[in-house]
């Protein structure tokens, strides 16, 4: 998927986004979730990786400091990334929330994406694309 693979464009053209944000990320697709973990990463950006819902959650309720970013995938077998986000949301008050998908942003509020403040990125995605997305959905610092 070349679409993702991290390049020194994705580092210039994005310079002066800051990656000191905790992200979990949220993908049921290795071949998604490994090269959005890679990007984020190689940015700055400290990422809590899984791959299902439950084990996001149980990440979330165990990691100790701030989460400032929920970067989920919309649509995955078992709990979906609305449902992440509400359960999140509910013990981490400020965090921000990114959905991913493959469908349009009108299929996303149509499947529960409605009144939930919330950046969407729709897949495929270039890395420039993922990292301003990112850094517009996080807004301006300093996060607490």
């Amino acid at each position: 998927m070349n679409t993702l693979r991290a390049s020194e464009s994705a580092h210039s053209s994005a310079d002066n986004l800051p990656g000191l944000a905790t992200i979990p990320l949220v993908e049921d697709i290795d071949v998604m979730r490994e090269p959005v973990k890679t990007i984020l990463t190689d940015y700055g950006y400290t990422v809590l990786e899984s791959n299902d819902g439950d084990t996001c959650l149980k990440i979330g309720q165990e990691y100790p400091g701030p989460i400032h970013l929920l970067l989920a995938d919309m649509f995955m077998p078992g709990m979906n990334g609305r449902e992440i986000a509400d359960h999140l949301l509910s013990s981490r008050q400020g965090m921000k929330v990114l959905f991913m998908s493959g469908q349009s942003h009108g299929k996303v509020l149509s499947h529960g994406g409605f009144g939930l403040s919330f950046g969407f990125l729709r897949k495929t995605f270039t890395p420039e694309d993922l990292l301003r997305r990112v850094s517009e959905t996080l807004g301006p610092w300093p996060h607490g």
